[in-house]
């Protein structure tokens, strides 16, 4: 989600951020527009960030009005390249709402296929599922580690 409901709770977010990028040389992108009328307003953000230090966590959100532009697929390309070069020896992973088929519709574009479903925990409707895309076969131990 794009909005923040504090000033307090962005300071923190980009604080964590920063220290991703300075920990583990790979973290999440803000997206502008370049050019035209809407340059430097937000697309949306997106990449790779270390997710339980097993895994890229592959993820991004757009502002609904740069949907189906392919901001998604461009910020994927570039996310995980980036973890590739940075990591190479850790997945790719993607964490989807089954509710979500636009986000599953996305990471499937990018290349990750569908290795885990099961209750999303993260959400407050207990009958909620959630899908775990990989780029490659995962452990059960490392399926467990990023479900939980």
């Amino acid at each position: 989600m794009l909005a923040h409901p504090s000033i307090t709770h962005t300071r923190t977010v980009l604080q964590r951020r920063i220290a991703e990028w300075r920990q583990h040389g790979q973290g999440l992108w803000v997206l502008r527009h370049l050019l035209g009328p809407s340059a430097g307003e937000l697309v949306g953000i997106g990449g790779c960030s270390l997710y339980a230090n097993t895994a890229w966590n592959l993820s991004f959100s757009m502002r609904p009005q740069n949907w189906g532009r392919g901001y998604a697929q461009e910020i994927a390309a570039a996310g995980m390249a980036r973890a590739q070069a940075v990591r190479p020896d850790l997945p790719i992973m993607a964490v989807v709402a089954a509710r979500n088929a636009r986000s599953s519709r996305a990471v499937e574009r990018a290349g990750l296929h569908q290795v885990w479903q099961g209750p999303d925990n993260h959400d407050p409707d207990p009958t909620a599922t959630m899908l775990l895309y990989a780029d490659r076969s995962l452990s059960d131990g490392q399926i467990h580690a990023l479900t939980r």
